[in-house]
């Protein structure tokens, strides 16, 4: 691919710099890419989405580390569907306006795309190709049907979906991809296995570092409790606990980012189940009140399923955790078996099995001393891993 490229320029539908997972990993690879001698810049194609949060700062902005953004659209993303249009006919128009500087300037400069919207990708991808300009992108998960409603525009949503997967992720001069499981879905496309990188994640480590606090619940959960992130099983084995008789409280941090709220299900669930006393629900909040709770936690977990959108991602909020030296326990998902030993690195139990979780709760209640020896081999290896201070050298040099 001749040497490295030392401007690059970042599209993505995402929130940037906070606001989300797919926020939080940008900001991170933009501050690694600088940390390592290049330039980078952000485009951000659609505006904010961050709860009851808006924006309302200037179009053009930048980060405490010095990393310039764009909206190329509106700077709060609108929910009425006349707005969105307009919103995605000026976004576009702009886009179509910087990728043509790009061609007219003719530097060796490196796209970066973190967008499944084949409305955007697709001219994005053609217009690279056509005037030589490298083009990088990421593939964080695979999107399952059931995530689509059944009606016409779900149906097409799903259709665009999966032509951006199949199709436009060839037209890349490099993958970056979160999983092995992605990887082994690209090789059987046909895409040669040097342009594919498979780094799961990334991490501030010294950002989630936290001291000693006093414990208030038992267990800890972050992130948007969506189906997929198997919430249902884990407060199943809070009620087998109790049914036990052990006291165990579970908190859980966080709520969808955009739209409509996920708590009144899991709320009602709660009650169902006889444990609303035991749950604790923070709604959607900032970073910091995250690092906050999750300090205040005996244990932290994951509890996803094993599906197919389970296998190819890789959780945001699993570096965060080990980060913060906290005792992990994950059901075997994904690439987890690959990077992790059950009882060395942390504690495994089964996936969609309330009662294998509940198990496990309870073994490492009773196990507080060796718990201490797996938190500490869990934070060498996932820092390792997943701190995007060593991570991003490699994916520098992956993408010379």
């Amino acid at each position: 691919m001749g040497s490295q490229s030392k401007e690059y320029v970042l599209i993505t539908s995402s929130n940037f710099p906070t606001g989300g997972p797919g926020a939080s990993y940008l900001n991170l690879f933009c501050r690694g890419v600088k940390n390592n001698g290049a330039s980078i810049s952000v485009y951000l194609l659609k505006g904010n989405a961050f709860g009851n949060y808006r924006y309302n700062g200037p179009r053009h902005a930048v980060t405490g580390d010095g990393i310039p953004y764009t909206y190329l659209g509106f700077k709060q993303r609108p929910l009425n569907v006349y707005l969105k249009l307009i919103d995605h006919f000026v976004s576009f128009v702009r886009l179509l306006l910087l990728l043509l500087s790009l061609v007219i300037r003719n530097r060796s400069s490196t796209i970066l795309l973190y967008n499944s919207d084949i409305f955007f990708n697709l001219p994005i991808c053609l217009i690279a190709k056509t005037a030589g300009i490298r083009i990088v992108k990421y593939a964080a998960e695979i999107i399952d049907k059931s995530q689509y409603s059944m009606s016409l525009l779900g149906k097409i949503s799903r259709f665009a979906y999966m032509i951006n997967f199949k199709y436009l992720n060839k037209l890349s001069d490099k993958l970056i991809v979160f999983s092995h499981y992605l990887k082994e879905e690209f090789l059987k496309m046909g895409i040669e296995e040097g342009k594919i990188i498979v780094q799961p994640n990334l991490t501030d480590f010294d950002y989630w570092h936290s001291d000693t606090a006093d414990i208030k619940y038992t267990v800890g959960y972050s992130g948007a409790p969506y189906m997929k992130d198997g919430l249902h099983d884990l407060l199943k084995a809070i009620n087998i606990l109790s049914v036990r008789g052990l006291e165990v409280t579970l908190v859980i941090a966080g709520d969808a980012t955009f739209g409509r709220t996920l708590l009144p299900e899991l709320k009602e669930e709660c009650i169902r189940l006889g444990i609303s006393q035991k749950v604790t629900f923070t709604g959607l909040i900032s970073v910091s009140e995250v690092k906050d709770y999750l300090s205040k936690c005996f244990l932290l977990a994951i509890t996803r399923p094993d599906t197919v959108q389970t296998r190819a991602g890789f959780p945001t909020k699993l570096g965060e955790y080990f980060a913060m030296r906290k005792p992990v326990l994950t059901t075997r998902f994904g690439d987890m078996e690959r990077y992790f030993k059950d009882g060395v690195d942390m504690v495994f139990a089964e996936c969609g099995n309330p009662d294998s979780i509940a198990d496990r709760i309870e073994w490492m209640l009773n196990h507080k001393n060796e718990l201490n020896t797996i938190a500490g081999n869990g934070y060498v290896t996932a820092r390792q891993l997943l701190d995007f201070r060593v991570s991003m050298k490699h994916i520098m040099m992956a993408l010379a």
